[in-house]
């Protein structure tokens, strides 16, 4: 009898369902729903027509799929150059005015980080903390102050506007710094780097061959996040390159083209289509790097 009632038991535990994991998901699934319903309006009314947008009211799903504001985008834009629509030209400027500078700062990022986290030398602690303390400085606000050093040193004016954008990422970044540094102390052990300079590893090859290798999730994570940050910048293109429209990004080329799009009437279309194009690439990145963007999040899993 007492077996028997100790498996009903168990077959009940086993067939009940908890309420609070029901009410979790559910409230996930409603949160979902609710961040994704913007972006799935953009999506709809990207591909439907104008004079369906502006002759019936508003309905989720276009009654005819059109690809008429993608066209336009491509086809009605006053600032090509040469017949080459401005959000193409925008992106490959995008691409190299972004790769640049950050792949060259978070090497020098990488390169700081590891020696601030297993180098110890006189004044090293005063260094690491000056660096983390311009992080804390609102550079916003000296916008105007280094456009008029720029301007002194003649960084403005023509395809000279490019310099101010990736000379200074070059040399690394305080935010990425302190981040990687805090890496290489948790997942890279002190005893790793002794036994290497036993075995006679001099500080590059400890860089190149050990501490680079580890650091490759959090070095694409930090690559993701200054990627999306200088994908995204647009005030600084628009105060040194706004005279130069072959030298345009992307946010620069959407948001005059999206401008001369809200002069006119309608084309809500046409302006959902370029947003969702500027966006695409980012998406793109995200899915293919969202393995090593989570493991360089989590720090802290190394092992002594």
């Amino acid at each position: 009898m007492q077996n028997t009632a100790v498996k009903t038991l168990q077959r009940r535990k086993e067939h009940h369902i908890p309420v609070r994991k029901i009410v979790t998901y559910l409230l996930m699934t409603l949160y979902l729903l609710i961040l994704m319903a913007p972006f799935l309006i953009v999506i709809l009314t990207s591909f439907t027509s104008d004079y369906e947008l502006g002759a019936y009211e508003f309905h989720l799903f276009p009654y005819e799929w059109t690809w008429e504001g993608y066209e336009l985008i491509f086809t009605l834009d006053p600032n090509a150059v040469n017949g080459v629509p401005s959000l193409l030209i925008g992106f490959f400027n995008t691409m190299w005015q972004t790769l640049i500078p950050t792949v060259g700062g978070l090497f020098v990022s990488t390169l700081v980080a590891f020696v601030y986290s297993k180098f110890r030398f006189p004044g090293g602690r005063t260094l690491f903390l000056i660096t983390v303390l311009t992080s804390m400085l609102p550079l916003g606000a000296f916008g105007f102050v280094g456009y008029l050093f720029y301007m002194n040193i003649g960084w403005v004016g023509g395809s000279r506007g490019l310099l101010p954008l990736i000379i200074p990422g070059l040399f690394g970044s305080a935010g990425t710094i302190f981040f990687l540094r805090t890496y290489f102390d948790s997942a890279l052990s002190n005893e790793i780097v002794e036994a290497a300079k036993l075995d006679g590893a001099g500080t590059v090859r400890l860089f190149w061959s050990i501490a680079l290798p580890l650091a490759k999730p959090a070095f694409l994570a930090q690559f993701l996040f200054a990627f999306v940050g200088s994908y995204n910048s647009y005030s600084a293109q628009l105060m040194y390159l706004y005279d130069e429209k072959s030298l345009w990004n992307l946010q620069l080329a959407l948001s005059e083209l999206t401008g001369m799009l809200n002069e006119g009437n309608g084309y809500n279309n046409a302006r959902c289509a370029a947003a969702l194009v500027a966006l695409l690439p980012l998406v793109v990145l995200y899915i293919s790097m969202q393995k090593y963007f989570i493991e360089g999040i989590n720090i802290g899993g190394g092992k002594e």
